[in-house]
């Protein structure tokens, strides 16, 4: 259960709506972007262990991605669909977070607790509210890191129908994710931080939650992610087809290529991005503003 910290001296500020929206949207993007730009090299090559290379033998493991990209491209190629990437984590992280937060506020009882059913609801939300701007921003950051092209020559070719090319597997991999995310996240912090706590045991609390929560949900959201990479980076098929294709031609391990890489990057870019976007709300409670953090 969030708490909402205030003091003696001065009474808290309730936020409007738009004040509300503005500033955790401002707040995830900001985590988003510290989150991403710290771990994208593993996503990199994440991405590159879950779609083989046609023109080589396959990679076998993280080092021998980075190590083979770095031979042929130089260390800017582990970058290559940095840009859309980052370009997207902005509304897109900024949506999942303050999405979240502002079902999960809204659903609370009477006596500020949250239920296992509103916690469910916030995460199913803010997943089919991410997706919007995560499926272009997936498809375009996938090219790029597989082909080396660049932002704006891939979108032309995509088009706006084919930027929304697995739609469906993105969202199916999201609300995976989400499920066991934030209710794990947010019940660990429940556990772990007290109002009493000093900044800096909140602040590794906050990380400690979000990098645990991580690692889970990675891992168990991967056979969705493997389906929607394949996908999008142009196999023929349906998310079925490829998903059954996948167990028939290279068997039911083939659906967690790339976990240990996904969960490498992912585990500590949300770490950092709750840790971030708990500091910010902290802020503002400290400003005068009623968050509930």
């Amino acid at each position: 259960m969030s708490t909402v910290y205030s003091t003696p001296e001065r009474k808290l500020q309730k936020m409007t709506f738009v004040e509300e929206v503005g500033a955790k949207m401002f707040a995830g993007s900001v985590a988003g972007v510290v989150g991403v730009s710290a771990c994208y090299p593993i996503d990199f090559a994440k991405t590159r262990l879950q779609k083989p290379p046609k023109d080589g033998p396959p990679f076998t493991g993280l080092v021998d991605v980075l190590r083979r990209t770095k031979a042929r491209h130089g260390v800017g190629g582990w970058y290559s669909g940095l840009r859309p990437n980052l370009t997207g984590i902005i509304p897109e992280k900024g949506l999942k977070l303050a999405v979240f937060d502002i079902v999960r506020d809204n659903l609370r009882g009477a006596d500020g607790s949250i239920s296992f059913k509103a916690e469910l609801t916030s995460a199913i939300s803010a997943a089919v509210a991410q997706v919007v701007v995560t499926t272009p921003m997936e498809i375009v950051k996938i090219r790029c890191q597989l082909s080396g092209n660049t932002m704006f020559p891939v979108i032309r070719e995509l088009g706006l129908r084919g930027l929304y090319k697995g739609y469906l597997s993105t969202l199916t991999r999201d609300v995976c994710f989400n499920l066991i995310f934030f209710p794990l996240q947010s019940h660990m912090k429940a556990t772990l931080i007290r109002p009493t706590d000093h900044e800096s045991r909140k602040l590794f609390c906050s990380f400690l939650a979000g990098i645990s929560a991580g690692v889970l949900a990675a891992c168990m959201s991967t056979p969705a992610d493997v389906v929607k990479t394949r996908l999008q980076a142009g196999d023929p098929g349906n998310m079925a087809s490829i998903f059954t294709g996948i167990i028939k031609n290279e068997g039911p391990s083939a659906l967690f290529l790339g976990a240990g890489p996904r969960m490498a990057a992912i585990a500590p870019l949300f770490g950092i991005a709750i840790c971030v976007y708990d500091v910010q709300k902290r802020m503002l409670l400290k400003i005068g503003y009623d968050v509930p953090v």
